[in-house]
């Protein structure tokens, strides 16, 4: 059957991926008639804020993201997810996050699911400049320790535990994912939950391309995926970015130097960075196993756990 086109008030289709994403989505439950009222969600924004909105829509996965100019608050993002929980968790992380070094949220209406926050102008992702690695995890280290803080009430968010569910929930499919590579990460994820006694708003998903500099030269954090739990977790994705880094050869020499750094950044252990690397990579990789995974995504992740597994202490 033809996927149905959406087009929005300014006569741009809604991009066919986004729609058969939603249409056939099976992981959780779809906000009903999401997709029906997107255009008169953007509508609505962009005439309350005066938004013109750029003629290109990217091209997401299951989130519609427009990029505009207010007259009031400049360069924009629209963003509107089907998936309320995940919405929530996202907004609630900018509030509480608010800051200098933070995207801005500018509005949220929870029941269309649909925010407008600040557009990070020119928006040069860190992996776009010219600087060593040892450099750039060092910068995004301590960016990433500037945003974490204490969560005093973590309605809205979604609890580390939870987050991590697909790791502890995998039913063995070694012909996906080799079966002691998962026991070996839900054993380290228990005993790393265990024994955690910081509880902070974590990003979820800091990597390089969620760190953008403004015109006048500072980073900014964008895209906190809105949990709270251990500090150790975010070095995750950054371990496993950028898409090519499984690729290098010396991938080991260069993680071992990227824990380091995080480690005297941060004040944890190297070996507690070290084994939430590995949780979180074979986490991403349960995550990757699904049809809509990018091509090659879980065998990059698999390949870079397996290399992370060797740094596990004993």
């Amino acid at each position: 059957m033809p996927i149905q086109t959406i087009t929005l008030h300014t006569g741009m289709p809604v991009p066919a991926s986004l729609v058969t994403n939603v249409r056939n989505w099976v992981q959780r439950d779809i906000t009903p008639g999401w997709l029906e009222s997107l255009p008169a969600t953007v509508a609505h924004l962009c005439a309350k804020w005066d938004i013109k909105l750029d003629p290109i829509v990217p091209d997401p996965y299951i989130t519609l993201v427009l990029l505009g100019h207010s007259a009031e608050l400049g360069p924009v993002v629209i963003k509107s997810s089907p998936l309320a929980g995940e919405f929530r968790a996202k907004t609630t992380a900018l509030d509480l996050a608010a800051g200098e070094y933070v995207s801005r949220l500018h509005d949220v209406d929870f029941e269309r699911s649909a925010m407008v926050v600040e557009r990070i102008v020119p928006g040069t992702q860190l992996l776009d400049v010219n600087l060593s690695d040892e450099d750039a995890t060092r910068l995004a280290a301590e960016q990433m320790r500037g945003f974490w803080r204490p969560v005093p009430d973590p309605t809205g968010l979604h609890p580390l535990r939870q987050w991590m569910r697909a790791l502890f929930d995998w039913t063995p499919r070694p012909e996906l994912i080799p079966t002691d590579l998962v026991e070996q990460a839900q054993g380290a994820a228990a005993s790393l939950l265990a024994r955690s006694s910081g509880h902070v708003l974590l990003h979820g998903d800091f990597q390089h391309h969620n760190l953008l500099q403004r015109s006048s030269g500072e980073w900014v954090i964008i895209d906190p995926k809105g949990l709270y739990g251990d500090p150790g977790f975010d070095v995750a994705a950054w371990m496993y970015n950028p898409p090519d880094v499984s690729a290098r050869e010396n991938y080991l020499e260069l993680a071992t130097r990227r824990i380091a750094i995080c480690a005297d950044a941060w004040g944890i252990p190297e070996d507690d960075l070290a084994a939430w690397a590995f949780v979180g990579t074979v986490l991403n990789a349960c995550w990757s196993t699904s049809d809509a995974a990018p091509e090659g995504l879980l065998w990059h992740c698999i390949h870079i756990a397996q290399q992370l597994r060797t740094l596990q202490s004993q």
